[in-house]
């Protein structure tokens, strides 16, 4: 479905190797397959989020659990969180995100004064497009995204690259 290609109950039962009556038995159509990877992926996110080490403040475990999920998911997350950016779940997917970063790290994005709501939102974006990316990406190092998610939350971006993984600033 990703590549506009169309998906029938047919080339899921042979990509399965299911007999069409075994589809029918758990599914009505071709569509209740993607409604259901996405449904998990989605209760995936929430249990891996709102965990014991997030409720105390683990941040770095957090990462852990969450470089686990999305490794283990692959193949479903990559092309419905990366590569359909603007499609319905991958929107959904990154306000889930986005609302608990924002709680994280204390920064109020709904204050009512549209100018600051723009920026924090903006910030929360970038935030969750890098923790999208290190979560996906197979060349950063585990530990570098361990201590990035941690960092971002406990003391700040720049401290975190420039202290902890000694990437500097130049002028």
């Amino acid at each position: 479905m990703v590549k506009d290609e169309r998906i029938t109950v047919k080339k899921i039962c042979e990509k399965a190797g299911i007999h069409k009556s075994t589809f029918y038995y758990y599914y009505e159509w071709a569509d209740d397959v993607l409604a259901e990877i996405k449904d998990r992926m989605m209760k995936l996110l929430v249990s891996t989020i709102e965990s014991e080490n997030r409720k105390n403040c683990d941040y770095k475990q957090v990462m852990v659990e969450l470089r686990k999920m999305f490794h283990d998911n692959r193949k479903y997350l990559v092309p419905l969180v990366l590569e359909q950016r603007g499609g319905e779940f991958a929107v959904k997917y990154r306000e889930y995100i986005k609302e608990h970063f924002a709680e994280d790290i204390g920064l109020d994005y709904k204050t009512g004064n549209i100018v600051k709501n723009d920026v924090a939102n903006c910030v929360l974006a970038g935030l969750v497009e890098t923790m999208l990316y290190e979560l996906s990406s197979e060349i950063i190092p585990d530990e570098f995204t361990y201590k990035i998610g941690d960092g971002i939350i406990s003391k700040g971006v720049a401290r975190t690259l420039n202290e902890d993984l000694n990437i500097r600033f130049g002028r």
